[in-house]
């Protein structure tokens, strides 16, 4: 027979008795396993440094539209304090009617509601008080009058400061009160 032919199996790398040792084995774990970690590494950072352009361009873009609409909101504060302006003026004046409306219907309600024989000596009326000095006849005019303000839903708080009797019989009193403005509406 003839001779069989046999594999000859030749291995020039030297096997070291280090790679079986733990230094050895963290060696090889490095060359396998290190260069993929190194190749992802290197791939996150090209990412970031690539991703860094447009990130740079985007808050340009944003520096220019906030000087855009800053320029555009500065254009238009002169209008804006003018609206305010005028806003503020129609608020006055609605108070002023309205208050205007109510001091009318105070006046109304003592001319239609005080006895003929009372005299209004001074009279004050603000947006929320009245304040009067007056002289009534007798004890009769004076007790209507006060009992109207008081029973009317108009007036809250009818303080009667000072009461004097003259010496020719005629009742001088004072009174303040508050006005509640929705009953005169």
């Amino acid at each position: 027979m003839p001779t069989q032919k046999r594999k000859l199996n030749i291995n020039l790398v030297i096997k070291e008795e280090s790679s079986e040792s733990f230094s050895g084995q963290i060696i090889s774990w490095a060359f396998t396993y290190g260069r993929y970690i190194i190749i992802i590494t290197q791939i996150v950072v090209l990412s970031v440094f690539f991703l860094r352009f447009k990130l740079d361009r985007d808050h340009t873009d944003l520096k220019e539209t906030v000087v855009q609409k800053q320029a555009l909101i500065e254009s238009v504060s002169n209008t804006e304090a003018e609206i305010r302006s005028i806003q503020t003026k129609l608020s006055h004046i609605r108070q002023l009617t309205t208050n205007q409306d109510a001091f009318l219907k105070v006046l109304r309600f003592f001319q239609e509601n005080t006895p003929k024989d009372t005299v209004f000596l001074n009279l004050k009326i603000t947006a929320d008080k009245v304040s009067f000095k007056a002289t009534a006849e007798n004890l009769r005019s004076f007790n209507f009058f006060l009992r109207r303000l008081q029973q009317e839903n108009k007036f809250k708080e009818v303080i009667l400061d000072d009461i004097i009797r003259r010496p020719d019989g005629r009742i001088e009193f004072k009174i303040d009160t508050s006005i509640i403005l929705k009953g005169f509406t």
